[in-house]
């Protein structure tokens, strides 16, 4: 993309912090203004992290008497928090959200009328669980058709992953037959392997799945260093053994469902379960800095507008995530709080790119392999139109752009992360020449700390230490169960522990 037709593309930069501290008030209140060319400067919407950071750092904050009495406190307004909400509703509950919407990484926004996903993208029903919930929350999604997409040296390959080693697929390859005999060799041998057998998976998950892929076709390995970190937060050399090869083999075996704007939707189906009558009970803005047991219940302080509130419950459910859990809960047993510290995040950036008529309807998730900033795009309105419908519509495409947890501190510099959103549109565009003259504008969405990394041990040994029940604090979020970050894993765990609050009513 050239650099002049960059000058009429309009560049908005939007915090992200559903999992993380916010962005510096610093870095945020950039006085709106007006680039030589008329076209609008970006407009950063921040938050102020000090008391993020304070927590961190260890500073004291006033524990006032409470000032409000409830059943249950629900700590956080993600997924986890929302189902524990709706199972609680008609009762005793407040939520304390700190951003000033709730979703969490399941949230959508739209361009235009458009929506378009800014974190989690699909889900599956693999399992008796998932498929309740999807009709207790009556998810009116779509089957998503035509999915995963790769490109190998400029070749495209539709429906590339079926996690069968008979894919006709691997003889599209643009290499030798070796190669294409690796890949399927490496899926055959995944036939065996019995899930259900708790020491094969222990054992697995100690591992790492780079080991696993030595003398093996590097082509195989880089397509899951480049699918890891988008759908779990890690290469091969930071990935459970286990997480990798069940991906492997049963990840597409089964529907992935959706809607236009991605999982955002679920939550305003939660939300709409939850009923309006409740949401008096659902307060954004309020940073909640101590959660500590005190007798039989249990004290949760924080602010909101400025001022210190203390809220006494009977219970609590910690629906965040646990890096930020284990400053906040009083006290915890060291190896639990040793389990949450060993607990690993990625950053992660999502941009946006906005059209003024369709660009890409050739698949659903797209994966050009070798891609060095970012790592896969989605048509956000593709389970609506699918390939069909007005190719001259306006349409948005999303774009994933997992980082390494080293570049953390970059999300912090507006200049940084201006400087990555060119770099990966000039990237994507440059795949698909034509697709500039139609660019007006790229949506930029970062979360400091999105994705919890499927790293080895994470579901056998740190999940089920970190979830431990606190009586009378009990935990959720998506980083509470399941092999990786789920908006349905992350509704269950929020279920469970609402039902474990609830006992204490």
């Amino acid at each position: 993309m050239s650099v002049s037709r960059r000058s009429f593309i309009k560049w908005v930069l939007a915090s992200g912090a559903a999992m993380g501290c916010p962005i510096p008030a610093g870095a945020s209140d950039a006085a709106a203004g007006k680039s030589q060319d008329g076209i609008p400067s970006p407009q950063l919407h921040s938050e102020d992290n000090s008391i993020c950071h304070k927590v961190r750092d260890g500073e004291a904050f006033p524990s006032p008497a409470p000032d409000q009495k409830v059943g249950v406190v629900i700590v956080g307004g993600g997924p986890s928090g929302l189902a524990a909400a709706d199972e609680l509703k008609g009762g005793d509950y407040l939520l304390l959200e700190k951003e000033d919407h709730l979703g969490g990484n399941s949230y959508s926004e739209d361009w235009n009328g458009l929506k378009y996903s800014t974190a989690a993208a699909w889900d599956s029903l693999p399992t008796p669980e998932f498929q309740a919930l999807a009709k207790r929350w009556k998810f009116d999604w779509k089957k998503i058709e035509g999915e995963d997409s790769a490109c190998f040296d400029g070749k495209w390959i539709r429906n590339f992953w079926t996690g069968r080693a008979d894919n006709p697929a691997y003889d599209q390859l643009p290499f030798d037959k070796s190669v294409k005999d690796g890949f399927r060799r490496f899926v055959a041998e995944l036939e065996h392997l019995n899930f259900d057998d708790e020491k094969l998976v222990a054992d697995l998950d100690s591992r790492r799945f780079s080991d696993y892929l030595q003398g093996r076709p590097p082509q195989l390995k880089q397509f899951w260093d480049q699918f890891g970190p988008s759908n779990w937060g890690a290469t091969t050399e930071d990935t459970s053994l286990y997480v990798g090869l069940s991906c492997a083999r049963d990840w597409f075996r089964f529907p992935h469902y959706t809607w236009e704007g991605g999982i955002g939707q679920a939550s305003l189906k939660v939300l709409e379960s939850i009923g309006e009558s409740n949401m008096r009970k659902l307060l954004t803005r309020c940073y909640v800095y101590k959660v500590a047991k005190h007798g039989k219940n249990v004290r949760v302080s924080f602010f909101r507008d400025g001022k210190p509130h203390t809220v006494e419950a009977k219970a609590c459910v910690m629906a965040t995530p646990k890096f930020i859990t284990k400053m906040l809960v009083e006290k915890l047993p060291t190896d639990q709080f040793a389990a949450m510290s060993s607990m690993r995040y990625a950053p992660y950036l999502v941009y946006n790119l906005c059209f003024d008529r369709v660009v890409y309807n050739q698949g659903y998730d797209n994966w050009p392999i070798g891609s060095k900033n970012f790592t896969d795009f989605i048509p956000a309105d593709w389970v609506t139109h699918a390939e069909g419908g007005d190719l001259s519509r306006r349409q948005v495409v999303t774009v994933y752009a997992p980082r390494p947890e080293l570049e953390r501190s970059n999300f912090l510099d507006d200049s940084k992360v201006l400087g990555m959103a060119h770099a990966a549109a000039d990237e994507l565009v440059g795949l698909f020449p034509g697709w500039e003259s139609h660019l007006k504008e790229v949506r930029i969405y970062r979360r400091g700390h999105p994705m919890p990394m499927s790293t080895p041990g994470y579901f056998t040994k740190l999940q089920p230490l970190g979830r431990r029940d606190f009586s009378p604090i009990y935990f959720g979020h998506s980083d509470a169960m399941g092999e990786v970050s789920d908006f349905l894993y992350a509704g269950l765990s929020g279920i469970t522990a609402a039902r474990k609050a609830s006992k204490h009513l």
